[in-house]
């Protein structure tokens, strides 16, 4: 059974309007698995802000976590990215739907992928019907969710932590993503203890829309090796 959900402050979830911490986002996801009476055996995998909560979730309830995926992570966010946030979030206010949505191109994809999605019409139509993809046309967070979203990743710092991570751990990362500090995803397989890195050639941020095939490969894979 796969289950996705919408964090709070997206997608159809609720948005509450105070600023939002790591914190609540795992016990979101705590909350939903006991609703689910899920209690153990979790194969979880999230990416980018995803990832960071994942980390978090992992080292709390270690017992409900069989392994870990964390897709296009970071282990810390320098304050200075925070700010550079507020910022950009600031001139996606006068944005209209599909021009936020091609304000990301040049962070979340390869430089092929973005030149494609920008000069193939058709193709661009074809990968808006992508669940994580069209989540930005379909249902867009508001300035405030940018905000309160963004509050969550100040003081995230787990370079001290995923050393304590026991989980069977897959790193997953794009050779072309943009949003990764140098050298982070490799110090990270470095001090996760029981992790392999994969690198996916050519990928930006979001090698999930941009090399779908080879990502549910790698990650299927992964799981099940662990599935016993």
């Amino acid at each position: 059974v796969v289950v996705a959900f919408d964090n709070r402050g997206a997608g159809k979830s609720s948005r509450p309007d105070f600023p939002y911490t790591m914190e609540m986002f795992v016990e979101d996801l705590k909350h939903l698995l006991d609703y689910l009476g899920i209690t153990e055996g979790i194969h979880l995998c999230g990416s980018s802000m995803g990832a960071m909560i994942s980390q978090k979730f992992a080292l709390k309830y270690p017992k409900m976590t069989k392994t870990l995926i964390l897709c296009a992570p970071g282990s810390y966010y320098p304050p200075k990215t925070s700010d550079q946030n507020l910022l950009a979030y600031n001139m996606l206010k006068d944005l209209d739907l599909e021009q936020r949505v091609k304000f990301y191109f040049p962070l979340i994809y390869s430089r092929a992928f973005k030149k494609r999605l920008e000069n193939d019409r058709a193709f661009f139509d074809e990968i808006s019907k992508d669940m994580n993809f069209c989540a930005q046309l379909v249902d867009p967070p508001l300035y405030k969710d940018y905000i309160n979203q963004n509050e969550a990743f100040k003081n995230f710092d787990m370079r001290g932590s995923i050393k304590d991570i026991i989980q069977p751990t897959l790193i997953l990362s794009g050779s072309k993503d943009k949003m990764s500090i140098p050298g982070e995803i490799q110090s990270m397989h470095e001090e996760i203890p029981n992790s392999i890195l994969e690198v996916i050639l050519g990928a930006g941020h979001g090698f999930n829309i941009e090399f779908p095939e080879e990502t549910n490969r790698i990650i299927w894979k992964f799981v099940q090796e662990h599935l016993s």
